[in-house]
């Protein structure tokens, strides 16, 4: 399957209001790495410094580098075609999801970058990789002062909390907004990222019962 065939094939899924299996696996597994790497780090911010700290760390970092990557992988396949209607984009719903992807990409990226500027100041010679796989280099700051060296450390690290703790709140924000279309307003926004198979009738399936369809793209 070339490139556009996959699209021609995602595209199909969403003019009967779905999400293509590609953006299911995208979502479910970028979330599941979001919440595994929050716990995760919380764990290791209390553990006692020592090489099992470091390993712990060195481990943190390479997840959120592998996430760095899905997060680029994911905006360039949803630069390529386009989403369900699922939730009228004028609307509060609408502008609040909107609001909602736009910090998901963000933290997607800034949260490795500022954990990788740490990793960086770290006086260590373990190695980074993506995956376990894709070698990563180290920034080089041991070039540096260590007085500049502990403030990158500390701009850093005070980045990466605010971002954790602004996403471990957005998280149950999603999801709860997600329950919240599927139990009041009765539309199509949590199955379409649910349901792979999906009506076999054309057109749009995304609005409430009797009420045609939305009028705008939903975000994944």
């Amino acid at each position: 399957m070339n490139l556009v065939t996959a699209i021609e094939w995602a595209e199909g899924h969403h003019r009967r209001g779905l999400y293509s299996p590609i953006g299911v696996a995208f979502h479910w597994v970028m979330a599941g790495l979001m919440v595994v790497q929050l716990g995760y780090g919380w764990y290791l911010g209390w553990q006692p410094v020592g090489g099992d700290k470091y390993i712990g760390y060195q481990t943190h970092t390479e997840i959120g580098l592998t996430i760095m990557l899905l997060g680029t992988l994911r905006f360039l396949w949803r630069s390529q075609i386009g989403t369900p209607d699922t939730v009228d984009e004028a609307s509060l719903s609408g502008r609040a999801s909107h609001l909602m992807e736009l910090w998901f990409y963000f933290s997607f990226f800034a949260l490795p970058i500022s954990g990788w500027v740490m990793w960086s100041t770290l006086p260590n010679d373990l190695p980074l990789s993506i995956a376990g796989v894709i070698p990563f280099p180290n920034l080089p700051f041991d070039q540096l002062s260590e007085a500049l060296q502990h403030r990158l450390m500390q701009g850093a690290a005070k980045a990466h909390v605010w971002i954790v703790w602004i996403t471990a709140l957005a998280i149950p924000g999603h999801a709860g907004a997600a329950v919240l279309h599927y139990l009041v307003k009765r539309d199509r926004v949590l199955p379409s990222m649910l349901d792979l198979n999906g009506p076999q009738a054309p057109g749009v399936v995304g609005s409430a019962p009797g009420t045609g369809s939305a009028g705008g793209p939903a975000r994944t």
